[in-house]
């Protein structure tokens, strides 16, 4: 293997240990001792069967997608409103812009947090932030409280911070190894579900033509109440290490380090080649959520903003399924799955905005105010945002699917994640802070858009091309095993 195969250090996949040591000092984060496979016929009867049902890697990951339904796709479905909504974008765009600011700096010390606090408590108290958001808009949109707004960003910003880096490392570590792509599909199709339930939503209170300025205040009531559902969902959240994947397996969960040792392992984590390569990647994956969402809020009106964010997510569960069957493609090594899946995405994001880029010099040299539903043009300007609701999530689901290729425990999942997280945050902090100026330029966003993506291509292809062909934390499992084994073997030899 060359220095470049090499997996990151903070991975362990390449065995390049001594990576992990802090001047030579912190002790190495080893897998647990034991058979981590579990035996099915002694756990049935000896587990009862709710309690099997419960630890069941399928039901964990539904109970994360229940949070993302009424947590993140109610933020994406007010983001899909065209300025959260609001009679002009700016004053959401400069809330959303301090809320993924705050976002990115929990992120980034996220994997000691949440190692420190567990999977649950983490997602407990980011699912006790939801509901700051649906109230903020509501009394902005109902008393025109903007500080309540610019507050409520704030403090989303920092539990949301907490559960997205819990879910992350989750999402990546509970799924069999054979079935990453669908479970990582069914993830993100929960949260385009919530897109669709906020439309209608939307929709049923903003469909009278001709209305102008903002959605009406009981639209957020209904987010609302939505958004405060997820926290009993985050309570039934089980621990890592008591999972029992469908294939039989438990989740690789290694012995817990000190605090400080976790904030050590921050450096080595950023610097990685994992994290390095991915950068670009992470920090184009969500940057046009800003420019889109102003894109909506100054060219359309109430209703069509209405209906855009009811229509945008059917097709994107279709290509989140899509690409999980292509991820998970039994006839090809992971390496050819990780290649295949970045030039799909690619060109799909490719064309999605060439279009963005043609409409938006369209309507730069011809303003055509307020697009309705029934006006001819509403079709050719709207269907770029359609696609690129199909084309961002695509992105966001390979790389998720990518980083877990690579990582050797469910605390290696914790820490990839969120330091992909803070990248992401950071790239869309940014994107809302170019957009919230009134005189701000679309068009400026969307070419910064496609040149992140050109910069992200190529460390990303020399990064899919050093994917190992097996995950390592399957390695380091089948290891274990075999020693467990041959324990066992020279027990029986001893006592014969």
């Amino acid at each position: 293997m060359s220095k470049f195969d090499a997996a990151p250090p903070n991975t362990h996949a390449g065995g390049d240990d001594e990576a992990l040591r802090t001047h030579g000092t912190l002790p190495m984060n080893l897998g647990v001792d034991g058979d981590e496979r579990v035996d099915m016929d002694a756990y049935k009867e000896a587990v009862p069967l709710w309690k099997r049902v419960h630890q069941h890697s399928l039901t964990q990951m539904m109970l994360l997608s229940v949070q993302a339904f009424c947590g993140p796709a109610m933020a994406d479905a007010i983001a899909g409103l065209g300025g959260g909504g609001l009679a002009t974008p700016q004053t959401s765009n400069i809330a959303t812009a301090i809320n993924y600011a705050m976002l990115a700096i929990v992120c980034l010390f996220g994997g000691p947090i949440v190692n420190k606090l567990g999977t649950k408590w983490s997602l407990v108290i980011g699912a006790m932030s939801f509901p700051i958001r649906g109230s903020s808009y509501y009394c902005n949109s109902k008393f025109g409280t903007q500080w309540y707004l610019i507050f409520g960003g704030f403090f989303t910003g920092i539990g949301s911070g907490c559960w997205y880096v819990a879910e992350s490392g989750s999402i990546m570590s509970l799924a069999p190894s054979h079935a990453r792509g669908k479970y990582l599909a069914l993830w993100i199709v929960s949260r385009n579900l919530g897109q669709l339930v906020g439309g209608a939503i939307n929709l049923s209170k903003n469909h009278v033509k001709g209305a102008t300025g903002g959605v009406t205040p009981d639209t957020y009531v209904a987010f609302l109440i939505i958004e405060a559902l997820a926290l009993p969902f985050a309570f039934l959240i089980s621990p890592l290490e008591k999972v029992v994947r469908s294939d039989g397996t438990r989740i690789l969960v290694s012995e817990k380090l000190s605090f400080m040792q976790e904030f050590k392992l921050i450096r080595f984590t950023m610097s990685s080649k994992l994290i390095l390569l991915s950068a670009f990647w992470a920090l184009w994956s969500f940057f046009y959520s800003g420019s889109w969402s102003t894109y909506l809020g100054t060219y359309f009106s109430v209703r069509s903003r209405a209906l855009s964010s009811l229509v945008s997510p059917f097709f994107c569960i279709i290509g989140c399924f899509g690409l999980g069957f292509v991820l998970d493609i039994k006839g090809l090594s992971q390496r050819r799955r990780a290649q295949l899946g970045l030039f799909i995405v690619v060109i799909l994001n490719l064309g999605v905005y060439i279009w963005s880029i043609v409409m938006q010099v369209r309507f730069n040299d011809s303003n055509p105010g307020k697009i309705d539903w029934d006006d001819s043009l509403y079709p050719t300007g709207f269907l770029p945002y359609f696609f690129v609701q199909t084309t961002g999530p695509l992105s966001q689901s390979y790389m998720y699917w990518l980083l877990s290729s690579f990582a050797t425990d469910a605390q290696a999942n914790v820490r990839n994640g969120a330091a992909f997280r803070c990248l992401e945050a950071v790239g869309q902090a940014i994107s809302y802070g170019m957009n919230t100026q009134i005189k701000s330029n679309t068009l400026i966003g969307f070419c910064v858009t496609f040149g992140l993506m050109g910069a992200a291509v190529i460390p990303m292809l020399m990064l899919v091309n050093s994917t190992p062909d097996r995950i390592p934390a399957d390695e380091i499992l089948e290891g274990q095993e075999k020693q467990q084994e041959k324990k066992i073997e020279n027990l029986k030899a001893t006592e014969a």
